[in-house]
């Protein structure tokens, strides 16, 4: 395409923008630009010029679409430049405002820009405030919380020793310094050497003592209002990491450190210091208009006993019922809101230099600082409008194709029930597999104007089954379109997944269409540097795919709640969807408050024939069916078990009978990427059929396009046993009844939780549902009655309005919650600064996170072994990563449970099954053996051995090839439990531990 640029810029923008400018185009003007560019170079030009924006920054960008006619594609920096279609006007005018402040505040400054505290304050203040406005969150109270969170954000930067410290810390004004959490007392400076945070509080926690004592009187702010200004001063920067914290959790105590460090200055005059500032500061609300927003101020400084610091997330260890539980979600989606809004308009403020800030005030155009976090109009309407057409033309008289509008349309239309009512545009779908749930999606997100749409998925590999729908011919291959998981981060356009490059990180969310994890998601709400990417959470179009597999997990469960809740503050503007085929009635409206009027349900158009089997087993005779029964070759059969072992265990007995293939979630990255293709290409629409048994985990049951004309499964949850069911005959080719076999332990029947199967569901907070859904399903299908799909989904549905069903529904879902609160409370652990250092590896390999809700994992080794169908294991020379001293490019990417590795939890360890302590006492002998010099060490500690392996360059051994035994005993020396990557000569099998591989173990 032919782009023109127009620079409008002024000052010291003037060089910066002209270098990029030029870089990329040629000069055509004293202010103007031409050249022929790709989408991608036009997005690097873009990109740059964000990098250097300042207030003094304004370039517009044209494309040239006809011979007499141009296009705006967009505006960077301040648009007042250019009129609505870019255009430079003519004549102009700038209001004028004297913003010169008193001497006695004047010094007071912010930051080492320079920036005067009381500018800083008031504009942070200001930008808080309109960035609620701007997001279109109706919510008037919450939009003042954030306005007067930001103007005492850094009030406790009128501590005399920042003050001190901050007159020897500046820099020249044109050289911005940005620190990720804020500018904060340092020992670099002459003067501070023996200075210590142990002794001293932080400006947050200083401002939050202040702003405790200055609105205790005030009448015109509710309780909510007061919690949410205080958690966002006390917030806006993590606590800094002490030995002891003891002073610091109280106001007294916090009071008792800062008064012992005012030294020669009295608590009088920093009461009319704060008194000056908020003069200022009301004098510049009232230039602005909004002198209407302040509170009243008690100037009386007033320290209240045993008040505690505001809690990072408030959930409550005592709550018992669903209403309590749900009561917390609202005030925490609150909190989220505010602190974004402080944090991201003090980023913003804090970027700016003083006179840039200075002018931004005398001329009363603050929020335009704004304009470059909003979201930009896209095309990727037109993209979407394209795909639809694309299907309407060549499925002209489909009855599906027609359905499918119509359910896009339904809810579409609730944005229009939202804009009169107090409920908001968050809409369920609830599509039956193969109904199209991707393309009802895209034109729902078309027809309410998406510019961009978020798609949310639980687990990577529902990530990349939407990613190959919406990459393919027939829907949006020359969009732009983003993967951002903790594995996959690209951004495809017409690009295959394999051509496309890593993005860089600052390119993060940045795709027209972003399909990430709800762990993605869920960072911007529980860290403190990503709270800024909520903006982009809450401008864009939402589709939360496959959510039920939120409901049972926990803390998820419970942040994924604190998201609906704060896009539902949007109203009509709210435009998010809740799709799945298992929607779970009960979870809907009573954890996120949905009317059921907001679901939207679309029939199955699959007629073929299903009949459902129960075949019971005495699980204290024999394994399960699943395990030790070999499946036909007459029919394609997919056998889904609960856990990968069992999956393992059953294809490895087989695996010389069977034409069968496993996939499951416990292989090396390549090996996972590698079979999760051939599973999809054998079992897709008119796939090779190259193999006709798969045996696999849960990974298989929700958005993998795959088909089959038998199936197995164990008792399961009603959305889980649905799921699955939805890979049975899936394109309804098969043509006979399609036979659906639940298998189930005897005592699982008689709701007694004694089998290894019922207490893995009991771990998964399901057990006493899907023991309600097996009995109803019994109720109302008869033994061999033939049944549709249809009916399947009538009776899910009847399930959830069952009272008898609902009392166990209810207790599963008490005990999911039950645990979320006690896993939040012990993992989301307040945001902490720590010691600077680097956060990844030398080849840029992100470590784990000390924080993770999925469990508490370690990277790990293991050495290979090869199995034969009778379980002999033959152990080999080799590790199923290249050890990380040959230099090798592979990094590790398997990864293990603490509790695994240690031979189980805390309270139920035991010794004989602990593989760290064996490395412990071996592995500086088998490194010493290879002559090599690394970090393990004797002297290292258990947990010294887990700190390492959160970087794969020290990851855990839990197995020994048998060359690397021979130093320390041979092969006798072997730990009886040790963990190895199990290979036959058909495929990987991947990680097992060794004493499951003894064949009388298994099919006794």
């Amino acid at each position: 395409m032919i782009v023109t640029f127009i620079s409008q810029c002024e000052k010291k923008a003037i060089p910066r923008t002209r270098q990029i400018l030029d870089a990329f185009a040629n000069s055509i003007g004293s202010h103007t630009w031409q050249t022929v560019i790709t989408e991608e170079g036009l997005l690097a030009v873009k990109r740059l010029l964000l990098n250097t924006v300042s207030k003094n920054t304004a370039v517009a960008c044209h494309k040239i679409t006809t011979r007499r006619s141009t296009a705006l594609v967009w505006i960077v920096g301040n648009r007042s430049q250019f009129n609505s279609n870019g255009i430079v006007p003519v004549n102009y005018t700038t209001k004028e405002l004297f913003m010169d402040l008193p001497i006695e505040t004047k010094t007071i400054l912010a930051n080492s820009s320079g920036q005067p505290l009381s500018q800083h304050l008031f504009s942070v203040g200001y930008l808080a405030y309109y960035i609620i406005e701007k997001l279109e969150i109706n919510n008037k109270n919450l939009a003042q919380s954030a306005f007067i969170a930001g103007i005492l954000h850094d009030i406790g930067k009128l501590d005399p020793q920042f003050q001190q410290w901050l007159s020897k810390k500046s820099y020249p004004s044109d050289e911005i310094v940005l620190l990720e959490d804020g500018v904060h007392i340092d020992t670099t400076v002459r003067g501070f050497k023996d200075f210590s945070f142990e002794n001293h509080p932080r400006h947050n926690e200083i401002s939050w003592l202040l702003a405790e004592s200055l609105l205790r009187k005030s009448t015109q702010l509710n309780t909510l209002q007061c919690d949410q200004i205080f958690h966002g001063v006390y917030w806006h920067h993590t606590r800094p990491y002490r030995k002891d914290d003891t002073f610091f959790d109280t106001a007294e105590g916090i009071n008792k450190k800062f008064k012992n460090s005012l030294k020669d200055v009295s608590l009088e005059k920093l009461t009319d210091q704060i008194v000056a500032i908020l003069k200022d500061i009301q004098l510049m609300g009232k230039h602005f208009s909004v002198e209407n927003l302040f509170p009243q101020w008690s100037y009386h400084y007033h320290v209240e006993k045993n008040k505690a610091v505001p809690k990072y997330k408030i959930y409550s260890d005592l709550s018992e019922n669903i209403e309590e539980f749900v009561s917390d979600v609202e005030p925490n989606a609150l909190h989220n809101l505010v602190r974004m809004a402080v944090i991201s308009a003090d980023r913003i403020v804090s970027a700016m230099t003083k006179e840039d800030l200075n002018e931004y005030l005398a001329e009363g155009t603050l929020v335009q600082a704004l304009d470059h976090i909003l979201l930009e109009k896209s095309n990727i309407s037109q993209q979407i409008q394209q795909c639809i057409d694309g299907f309407n033309t060549k499925y002209s008289e489909s009855e599906q194709n027609k359905v499918q509008d119509q359910a896009s349309s339904t809810l579409a239309a609730l944005k229009d029930n939202a804009e009169f009512d107090e409920v908001s545009n968050v809409a369920v779908l609830q599509g039956p597999a193969g109904c199209g749930k991707t393309k009802i999606s895209l034109e729902w997100a078309l027809k309410t104007d998406a510019q961009k749409i978020i798609w949310v998925c639980p687990r990577v590999q529902v990530c990349l089954g939407i990613l190959h729908d919406l990459t393919a011919s027939s829907y949006l291959p020359h969009s732009r379109i983003e993967i951002l998981t903790g594995e996959y981060k690209k951004i495809l356009q017409g690009t295959t997944f394999e051509q496309a490059e890593d993005t860089d990180p600052d390119q993060y969310f940045t795709g027209d269409i972003v399909i990430t994890t709800i762990d993605q998601v869920i960072n911007n709400i529980i860290s403190h540097h990503k709270v800024t990417g909520m903006i982009n959470f809450m401008q864009s179009h939402i589709i939360f795919d496959e959510f039920h597999e939120l409901i049972v997990m926990p803390a998820f469960n419970l942040f994924f709640a604190e998201l609906i809740a704060a896009k539902k503050l949007k109203h009509q503007h709210a435009n998010t969807l809740l799709v799945s085929a298992t929607p779970h009635d009960f979870y809907i409206k009573n954890i996120l408050k949905i009317d059921p009027s907001y679901i939207v349900r679309v029939p199955s158009f699959n007629q073929a024939d299903y009949q459902i089997e129960f075949v019971n087993y005495d699980e204290t005779e024999q394994k399960s069916p699943l395990i030790t029964q070999a499946m036909p070759s007459d029919k394609v059969t997919f056998v889904i078990s609960n856990t990968a072992q069992d999956a393992q265990l059953g294809f490895l007995l087989h695996q010389n009978t069977e034409n069968s293939i496993l996939l499951h979630s416990k292989y090396t990255k390549v090996d996972k990427s590698l079979w999760f293709n051939r599973v999809f290409e054998s079992f897709k629409h008119n796939g090779s059929r190259q193999y006709h048994v798969l045996r696999s985990g849960p990974i298989v049951q929700a958005s993998l396009n795959i088909s089959c004309e038998r199936m197995y499964t164990d008792l399961t949850s009603a959305e889980n046993w649905l799921q699955r069911l939805g890979r049975l005959d899936r394109f309804d080719k098969h043509g006979a009844t399609n036979i659906y076999t639940t298998i189930v332990p005897k005592s699982a029947e008689r709701g007694k939780q004694s089998s290894q199967k019922a207490k893995f569901l009991a771990t998964m907070h399901v057990w006493q549902s899907a023991v309600a859904w097996l009995l109803f399903l019994k109720e109302h299908i008869g033994h061999g009655e033939v049944i549709k799909i249809k009916d399947l989904y009538a009776i899910y549905q009847l399930f959830y309005t069952d009272s008898a069903s609902q009392k166990y529904i209810t207790e599963d879902l008490q005990k999911s919650l039950r645990e979320s609160v006690s896993l939040i409370n012990q993992k989301v652990l307040d945001p902490v600064s720590m010691p600077s250092r680097s956060k990844k590896n030398k080849d840029g390999v992100a470590k784990i996170a000390n924080i993770s809700l999925r469990g508490d994992n370690r990277f790990v080794q293991l050495a290979v072994c090869e199995v034969s169908s009778s379980l002999e294991p033959k152990f080999l020379n080799e590790y199923a990563y290249a050890e990380q001293h040959d230099h090798t490019k592979e990094t590790i990417g398997l990864t293990e449970s603490v509790s695994k590795i240690q031979g189980g939890r805390f309270e139920m360890r035991d010794s004989n099954k602990n593989l760290l302590a064996f490395m412990h006492s071996k592995h500086h002998n088998v490194m010493k053996a290879k002559n090599l010099d690394i970090e393990y060490k004797k002297s290292n500690r258990d947990w010294e051995l887990l700190k390492l392996a959160r970087s794969p360059e020290y990851p855990i051994y839990l197995s020994y090839t048998p060359l690397d035994l021979e130093p320390i005993g041979g092969e006798k020396t072997r730990h009886s439990h040790a963990m190895y990557y199990v290979k036959t000569k058909k495929q990987p099998v991947g990680m097992m531990s060794i004493d499951q591989l003894i064949y009388p173990q298994v099919i006794e």
